[in-house]
Order: C-alpha cells, then structure tokens, then sequence
C-alpha cells in the first residue's frame, strides 16, 4: 500500500551541508537524486581488513585465527573493539535496506536516503557538527530547488540486526513523525548551488 506523505517543493530555499569532500567551490551546481550518494556507496562497500602479526587479512580470516590468539588484555581489546566496528557497520547497513525497502514500496514519493543529499536548517548546525569530529570537514551554505523532506534521526538508532525493529521505525520516520525531542534531517533531491563554504574548525 503507497501512503500518501510527501516532500515539500522548494525554491531559493537556504539550508546547510557537512561534507569532508574537498573538491567543491562557491558557484558549483550539485544534483541530487540522479545516483548513490557516498554514504550509502560505503555503506554498502564495507569489507574492513585488520593486521595480525604483522599480516594484513579480512574480518572472516581473523575469525579462523582466534584459536590462536594468546589470553591478553591487549588481544581482548583489539578483538572487543573490532567486533563493536564491525556489529555497528552491520547494522547501519542493515538499517539502510530496510529503510529504503519500505520506502519504496510505501512512501516512492520521497527521496531516497541513497540518494539524497543531507542538509540542515541554521539552528541545528551545531548538533549535526558533532556526530563525527573531523576538522577536515567543511560547512557548505546551500541555495536548494527541488523537493525536501524532514525525518527525525530518534528513529535511524542503529542499535539492532532485527528487521522487524527497523521496519517498525521506518515508517515512523517516512511518515514524518516527531518524538517528544526530535532530532530532524532533511533529505533533498534537486539543484543545490553551493554560496558560501566554511570550514568546521572556524565554527569552534
């Protein structure tokens, strides 16, 4: 069944951007919606490799290896600590297929989360700065023309494998639902003209 929730249209419309991609400039017209974005083209891509004595070798060789692994601290950590990377990879990528198996077969009117562009209103560039420290990051100040549609990140808690977890959420979020303190993101399909960039460690 299609619900009938819908982006709204936009035009001239001033919003914000976090990326680490350092190749744009003022005046550079960016399209969203036409093809993956670089979040979901990781996403997707995530095969992480880690070094054992000295050998560089992927998650599921590391796996068949642990038998020999001697009882240390330091070897509980590092395997503690790639287990977590791996468990939270796992299930942002699980989050993010279902999210998008519900929208299109429910909401096919709103844009794609991979495919959109993420942006942000003025007064909530300060959460958005701090979900990932990285002062190579830069703040770009977009003029939008297309279609926007505002979900609340309370629901994209990646805290779960169950599909049946995140199909529940995930039509909180594609119906545009608020909780009690809502975290919002914008996801937009259009033209962006990229007015003014700015880098993080400035807004310090």
């Amino acid at each position: 069944m299609v619900m009938e929730n819908k982006a709204v249209n936009v035009a001239n419309k001033i919003m914000y951007h976090i990326s680490r991609e350092n190749n744009w400039n003022i005046g550079d017209v960016l399209i969203a919606g036409e093809r993956e974005n670089q979040f979901w083209s990781i996403c997707k891509d995530y095969s992480p490799r880690v070094i054992v004595d000295g050998k560089e070798m992927s998650i599921f060789q590391m796996i068949d290896q642990v038998s020999n692994f001697e009882v240390t601290q330091n070897n509980i950590t590092f395997l503690y600590q790639k287990l977590k990377d791996v468990s939270k990879e796992m299930a942002f990528y699980i989050r993010e297929q279902i999210f998008e198996d519900v929208r299109s077969k429910h909401y096919p009117m709103l844009p794609s989360r991979q495919k959109c562009l993420w942006v942000c209103e003025e007064d909530q560039i300060a959460y958005w700065k701090t979900m990932k420290e990285d002062c190579q990051r830069s703040l770009r100040t977009l003029e939008l023309n297309g279609e926007l549609f505002c979900g609340d990140d309370h629901w994209l808690t990646a805290d779960t494998f169950s599909s049946v977890d995140y199909t529940d959420r995930a039509k909180h979020y594609w119906n545009g639902e608020m909780s009690d303190a809502p975290r919002k993101e914008f996801l937009f399909y259009g033209k962006a003209i990229i007015k003014e960039i700015i880098s993080i460690k400035a807004l310090r």
